[in-house]
């Protein structure tokens, strides 16, 4: 009940960073199972990237309550973006 409640006064731009913020934490966790496992052997080139999608949602997320720590994932996530591109275009 308590969850519904705070659903309930997000925003709508909150409400869609969630869903989105959700769905890339679940596809890295598929795509990291499928690594372990060995189903499939080339998802790093996806996962890298979905990392990057991952922290610039929270850095968006963030901005508004915590600055300092928004600036921080700010940075991981255009890090992690310019090495999964420059990753791309040596192979």
């Amino acid at each position: 009940m308590w969850r519904k409640k705070q659903w309930r006064k997000k925003q709508t731009d909150e409400k869609v960073l969630s869903v989105l913020s959700n769905i890339c934490s679940i596809s890295i966790i598929i795509f990291v199972c499928m690594q372990i496992l060995g189903f499939w052997k080339v998802e790093i080139d996806v996962i890298i990237p979905l990392l990057g999608v991952s922290m610039l949602i929270q850095a968006i997320q963030y901005w508004k309550k915590n600055k300092e720590v928004s600036k921080s994932y700010l940075l991981a996530a255009i890090l992690t973006l310019v090495f999964s591109i420059f990753e791309f275009i040596i192979k």
